[in-house]
């Protein structure tokens, strides 16, 4: 990928250390580095709240306060890394997560266990900066391949966290200390690799500062781009019914599953592993190669028309056959749409708006996943199979509404970067 001209990105990369490293490659070691360490609780957090005295709601509600906080900080990282600098916001993050998760390695009681969420929700509020970061590294014709990077990276910290999270919780005989104290550890290495050798992408320009309601203008105020994040919304709204009471319905006696807590969590983390690994295939290859060919548009609208069907079929089917083959294609699919809906969503944005309009998409992600469990485990105590139905019926919204889009030429720009008409 070559550096875009005219942005303001350091010719050089290189860093405090004076080393020379690709930017494109130092943001992917960072994103991966945050979601290893992230991944690692992802078996831990939906028991442990029930095991601390959470029920129903209660367990919603406890997985949602990192969604609340993350989208009260989102924009306002964003426009921050805009105005100081993206690696200044990375460094800020990386230093929050290293103390919540200290934080939740001693959570004996429920409410500890909630300010360690609430803590990592600020510090998660950071992906948005990472986006921003490729964006400034990246043409438009190489958006959607440097997004897959970044998904890719999501997709390698959910293939290793969780495992890693399941060997800590038995080394541990299921106390978080360690799990707790191997995040914090992660997160340090992560903090002074963003600090020693991330260069930074967007240096400061005073007088450059967009009011934070100038973001919210532009996104909201501009047809395609408020359509883009429409879409945005309602998938990440969709995927949290399954995101927040998977493991869950693996142990539920009343589904198919019917396994006991201990072999959930294996499971569980097992299946995501299998689904990181397809999840950063795609979005570190497949995306590469099938984006020059059939453009971000096509991909979005084939993976939407594949995942509604898939998702309604997951709470129903036997789960090794054919219920594997589901979550897999769920995954393909999601490799697919995401890093090409983010990207453009970038080329719908101005160059110098870049971090606060993906701060605010990250809010919006937020929001999602802040309404989402409260639904998800409301409606899951009612009967397991109803977030399912649920997300299937939000998914089929963006599955519809993608054939509204039409591709836009490469070197066609509006707002910064590209056009995207609406039928």
């Amino acid at each position: 990928m070559r550096l875009p001209k005219g942005r303001g990105a350091p010719e050089s990369g290189k860093n405090v250390l004076g080393v020379v490293l690709s930017p494109v490659i130092g943001i992917f070691l960072t994103v991966f580095l945050d979601l290893l360490s992230f991944g690692m609780f992802i078996p831990d957090i939906q028991l442990r709240a029930k095991a601390l005295g959470a029920q129903g709601t209660a367990i919603g509600a406890t997985i949602a306060v990192y969604s609340l906080v993350q989208l009260l900080t989102a924009p306002i990282l964003g426009r921050l890394s805009d105005v100081a600098g993206r690696r200044r916001v990375l460094l800020i993050t990386t230093l929050v997560s290293t103390v919540a998760y200290a934080v939740y390695g001693q959570a004996s009681e429920l409410w500890l266990m909630i300010v360690a969420r609430g803590l990592l929700g600020m510090a998660g509020a950071s992906v948005g900066v990472a986006f921003a970061y490729m964006a400034d590294m990246t043409e438009p014709k190489d958006r959607a391949k440097g997004m897959g990077l970044i998904g890719a990276a999501f997709g390698l910290g959910f293939i290793l966290g969780p495992v890693f999270g399941v060997v800590l919780l038995r080394i541990a005989h299921d106390s978080p200390v360690l799990l707790g104290s191997a995040g914090a550890a992660l997160s340090l290495v992560n903090l002074l690799y963003v600090w020693l050798l991330l260069p930074e992408s967007k240096p400061k320009h005073p007088g450059e500062a967009v009011p934070q309601f100038e973001n919210f203008r532009v996104a909201f105020g501009t047809p395609q781009l408020a359509f883009l994040l429409l879409m945005f919304f309602a998938i990440n709204l969709g995927f949290t019914n399954l995101e927040s009471t998977y493991f869950q319905l693996l142990a539920d006696p009343r589904a198919v599953f019917r396994l006991d807590v201990d072999e959930a969590k294996k499971v569980g983390a097992i299946v995501l592993a299998l689904v990181g690994v397809l999840g950063a295939f795609t979005q570190g290859y497949l995306v590469r190669r099938l984006m020059p060919v059939f453009g971000e548009v096509k991909l979005v609208r084939a993976a939407y028309f594949v995942m509604t069907p898939t998702f309604l079929l997951v709470p129903v089917a036997a789960l090794w056959f054919p219920g594997i083959l589901l979550i897999l294609l769920m995954g393909v699919a999601s490799g697919l749409a995401q890093p090409c809906l983010s990207s453009l969503i970038s080329r719908n944005a101005p160059p110098r708006m870049q971090g606060g309009i993906f701060g605010i998409t990250q809010s919006l992600g937020a929001t999602a996943r802040l309404l989402g469990p409260l639904i998800s485990n409301t409606t899951f105590a009612w009967r397991p199979q109803l977030p399912y139905i649920i997300g299937a019926a939000i998914i089929a919204f963006p599955a519809m509404g993608a054939w509204r889009l039409r591709q836009p030429p490469l070197e066609e720009t509006a707002i910064g970067d590209a056009a995207l008409t609406i039928a």
